[in-house]
């Protein structure tokens, strides 16, 4: 693993004692699950037009491997990444930002679930009762059921004070959910030019706002699209399986069936060891509804291969490469 830095401000009540500077710890896999549990939940994109919208997904999580380096410092941008142009940066900062604001939303707020708010307004778990148009990213559901927004942005160069205003105030606009004030309402703003890369978690004070946005989430729907597409991947490969991985059971698929048709090379036999797989908690996958309880049940795993929310990343996957 390789550190990154954390700073939270900003955060009052049972959330205050977030505040502060810290170091955390952070792997490849998480990199590469983050990546795909924020991008690819509206998994229409991955069965239609079939693997290569989840490929996509995979490459960008993957690229890190490329673009990101352990260095004395910390987890800091590689040599590579400077040879890209600038629409490639655009895109591996984008990707870098989102996968960040996944990890450290659950390791700073303990919000395990955080899923696009389009994506969850077009399943119709969420509706805009009203609303200026102008809201976070992404929503987040912690393990006592308190929602969280969150606005994400990544950053390959300095910026200005301006951009964290503006995602505050972005993500400050949502007022309401299921009748209540969200929990925290975060600007998440990865710095990927610091040496190590810093992560800046900022809660703006509440607003009462009569033109801010108020939203109802329904629990049971949000669940069921937040893993609608993990489910949907294991069922479309027709040969998964059940593994137990420190103690948790699993259901578990190769990852190759979507795109190894693509590549010259013969297909090697499925659970061989050799390539990645996808997981989930086996209750998850049966009952995706009964995600909250299912977690409390979820031990720590030092190997980083299972996240909070029950979704896995098997198989081998090189830790950072040191300058």
């Amino acid at each position: 693993m390789a550190n990154v830095r954390v700073t939270c401000q900003n955060f009052a009540g049972p959330f205050a004692a977030t505040n502060g500077v810290r170091t955390r710890d952070i792997s490849q896999r998480a990199v590469l699950r983050a990546v795909v549990t924020v991008g690819a939940q509206r998994f229409r994109d991955v069965l239609s037009p079939g693997w290569r919208h989840l490929l996509h997904r995979f490459g960008m999580g993957l690229s890190a491997v490329s673009f990101l380096r352990q260095t004395p410092a910390g987890l800091c941008l590689s040599d590579t990444y400077g040879s890209l142009d600038g629409s490639e940066k655009g895109a591996a900062t984008y990707w870098y930002g989102m996968a960040l604001a996944k990890i450290v939303a659950e390791t700073e707020l303990g919000i395990p679930w955080l899923a696009h708010v389009d994506q969850m307004r077009v399943s119709g778990a969420l509706t805009i009762t009203s609303g200026s148009n102008e809201r976070g990213d992404l929503v987040g559901r912690d393990g006592q059921a308190r929602w969280h927004v969150v606005e994400a942005k990544g950053r390959s160069s300095p910026f200005p004070g301006s951009l964290v205003a503006n995602a505050k105030s972005q993500s400050a606009r949502v007022t309401k959910i299921d009748g209540h004030s969200p929990a925290t309402t975060s600007a998440c703003i990865a710095s990927l030019f610091t040496q190590p890369i810093s992560v800046l978690l900022d809660d703006p004070p509440p607003q009462d706002d009569a033109n801010g946005e108020q939203w109802e989430i329904e629990d049971d729907l949000f669940f069921k699209e937040y893993y609608r597409g993990i489910t949907q991947l294991l069922r479309a490969f027709g040969q998964y399986r059940e593994r137990t991985v420190g103690g948790a059971a699993l259901v578990v698929a190769p990852l190759y069936p979507f795109f190894w048709n693509y590549f010259p090379v013969p297909r090697p036999p499925p659970f061989d060891g050799r390539g990645l797989e996808l997981g989930l908690l086996k209750t998850i996958f049966e009952t995706p509804e009964r995600a909250s309880d299912a977690v409390k049940k979820l031990a720590r795993d030092d190997e980083d291969k299972v996240a909070g929310d029950g979704i896995a990343i098997l198989g081998p996957i090189p830790e950072w490469e040191k300058d």
